[in-house]
């Protein structure tokens, strides 16, 4: 396989696997905090290997179109990214938003004047700037992950334009090192989901996401897209995709008893070291288990949008039945 041919198989559908798993420890972890019961304590974790994972894809967006071009061609792809970016998120997000607003008006019997006051305290969020100066009242605060998301893949798309592999190898990880380093020293946790902190979060997680991709690469080129040794290397190849898949099993396992702690960032190297592992080896799969997997991969967006107003109405029909 040459360096194209990695570039063009950025998916891995086992990756896509684990995320519609996080995806439900993430809906766990918000739905449980609301019962009596602890399950999935560290739920919150899931977020950060959105975020590693996302980092990969702006990577593999760099590469394919960005790399080696231009800097009018560069900078004309950082506007298609932006609005494809835009186009993918924000009308679901919207959408979750007024599912949200609609069920507050109803449950909380608001009137006009409860509405206008939300409105001029919380119309941020609909422009997903609430992870800023501008940001006071939310509809629903899960949703920063989206807005820090976005704010944060712009901000590192734009470094790699400028910088290119610089960034990658160089900027990335240094920048995420810092971060992380700045949060274990400062409160011990990297829940934190408030004002500028919701973007710095994102951008060490999605910073980590790309140097993994820039690493990953290197690492399939020197190590296994060579013809000698295939036997070796295959097996090689299969142990060190179990343990990832073992290293990311023992992370589910931790969020259902863990709490926040510095162990927030163990768990983040964990996840580094999976998806650095995952997409270095990249083990074939059978073309019915892509399809599902993918499939899976492709409601984790919509379940985490729509997890709060559910989960919103799900306790308070209980709530009514129960009186």
């Amino acid at each position: 396989m040459n360096q194209n041919t990695y570039r063009k198989s950025s998916r891995d559908y086992t990756v896509e696997l684990w995320r519609f798993i996080f995806c439900m420890v993430v809906l766990g972890f918000h739905f449980f905090i609301k019962t009596k019961y602890s399950y999935f304590r560290a739920g919150y974790l899931g977020v950060e290997f959105f975020f590693v994972l996302s980092g990969y894809g702006i990577y593999s967006y760099y590469v394919k179109q960005m790399q080696g071009k231009r800097f009018g061609d560069r900078l004309y792809a950082l506007g298609t990214y932006i609005g494809k970016r835009l186009i993918r998120l924000y009308p679901l997000y919207l959408l979750s938003l007024l599912c949200m607003l609609i069920f507050r008006v109803v449950s909380e019997q608001w009137n006009l004047s409860k509405i206008w006051a939300y409105i001029t305290k919380g119309w941020a969020e609909f422009l997903m700037l609430q992870c800023g100066p501008l940001g006071n009242a939310v509809l629903i605060s899960a949703h920063w992950y989206v807005a820090a998301f976005f704010w944060g893949s712009v901000i590192l798309i734009c470094v790699l334009m400028l910088t290119g592999r610089v960034g990658g190898y160089v900027i990335c990880p240094l920048g995420s090192v810092l971060i992380y380093r700045y949060y274990f020293h400062l409160i011990g946790k990297i829940d934190v989901i408030y004002s500028y902190h919701a973007v710095v979060r994102a951008v060490a997680g999605l910073a980590l996401g790309i140097f993994i991709g820039f690493v990953a690469q290197f690492l399939w080129e020197v190590s296994f897209d060579k013809e000698q040794g295939q036997a070796w290397k295959k097996g090689m190849r299969y142990a060190l995709y179990l343990l990832a898949n073992l290293l990311l099993a023992g992370v589910v396992i931790y969020t259902n008893f863990g709490r926040r702690s510095k162990i927030d960032f163990l768990v983040i190297a964990v996840y580094a070291v999976a998806v650095l592992v995952l997409f270095t080896v990249r083990i074939p799969l059978g073309e019915k288990k892509k399809a599902l997997f993918a499939r899976l991969s492709g409601v984790t967006y919509p379940i985490y949008l729509f997890q709060m107003p559910i989960i919103e109405l799900i306790f308070w029909l209980l709530a009514m039945i129960s009186k």
